[in-house]
């Protein structure tokens, strides 16, 4: 199986009209955005996608028009992750009715499951789909860090596994890389650290901040894969005051309010998230008043 987890993609946002709707018509302006900013992939409906603020038809119904505008000119990756594990195995078997080149299945946020409940999810979500699976494993917003051990029982049985992405403790990522080999991808969700996770073994970054950065998060991570740590860190020494504005200031919220102003149809945060106050905007505003994208 080719794996399509790739060391450079961007995490979506998604579109949500002023009254709160999913707004499906803002994906070709998104998807026009990404194709004119190279970006080569793209998780659609992941944290950044504000995916568990959507019901489970909103989510399908999400993946079919980023699919139908996209065409195969994106790799595509579909996040999936439910309270329910019935509701997982719809979400995985909807993204691979779409078309989706992989899966990205993030563990259920809240009820704080076991490894066992962790291995039986897992189980019955891949034994649904046939599509390459990246495991999310994201303790901060979870309550439920997946252990070594229990990850390289799951690829065992499981070979469409292909990819993990971990947003917790890094010191099992040398490890796994050395178990499951080089065509195994670990990939990171924090742009800030970089280069730290790239020297620990990450293959490279599902992007938050390459929303706003594309093609500079592109040419970072293309540097270090090329071994040109230095020519990497001057670019992102370039940006990165810019990315702990956005960060300062909520990530999401000043992400989608960057993105109008390009005239990308954005939308707005879902509440409770709420949208950048006159004094936010005027900040951001001020900030990348000096910076052209």
């Amino acid at each position: 199986m080719k794996n399509p987890f790739i060391p450079y993609s961007v995490a979506m946002i998604t579109p949500f009209s002023k009254n709160g709707e999913l707004y499906l018509k803002g994906i070709p302006s998104l998807i026009d955005y990404y194709k004119k900013h190279h970006v080569p992939a793209l998780l659609i409906s992941g944290s950044t996608g504000e995916q568990h603020s959507m019901t489970i038809n909103e989510r399908t119904s999400l993946f079919r028009a980023v699919k139908k505008e996209a065409r195969n000119d994106l790799l595509l990756y579909g996040g999936v992750a439910a309270v329910q594990t019935k509701d997982a195995i719809k979400l995985a078997i909807s993204a691979e009715e779409a078309g989706l080149d992989g899966i990205m299945l993030g563990f259920p946020p809240y009820v704080r499951i076991n490894q066992q409940e962790a291995i039986n999810y897992v189980e019955k979500v891949c034994s649904a789909t046939n599509v390459p699976i990246m495991i999310y494993n994201n303790p901060p917003r979870t309550g439920f860090d997946l252990q070594p051990e229990t990850l390289m029982e799951l690829t065992k049985k499981f070979p469409h596994i292909v990819a993990f992405k971990e947003a917790g403790d890094t010191n099992s990522v040398q490890t796994i890389k050395k178990q499951l080999g080089s065509s195994f991808m670990v990939l990171s969700g924090s742009d800030l650290n970089i280069f730290k996770e790239a020297e620990i073994g990450f293959n490279g970054i599902t992007s938050i901040l390459g929303n706003i950065f594309p093609k500079e998060i592109r040419n970072i991570v293309t540097a270090i894969q090329s071994g040109k740590e230095e020519e990497a860190k001057k670019q992102f020494n370039e940006i990165q005051p810019f990315m702990t504005s956005i960060i300062e200031l909520g990530t999401l919220r000043p992400i989608k309010y960057l993105l109008e102003k390009k005239n990308v149809k954005a939308g707005i945060c879902r509440e409770p998230l709420s949208q950048l106050n006159v004094e936010e905007k005027r900040v951001i505003d001020e900030i990348f008043s000096i910076v052209s994208t």
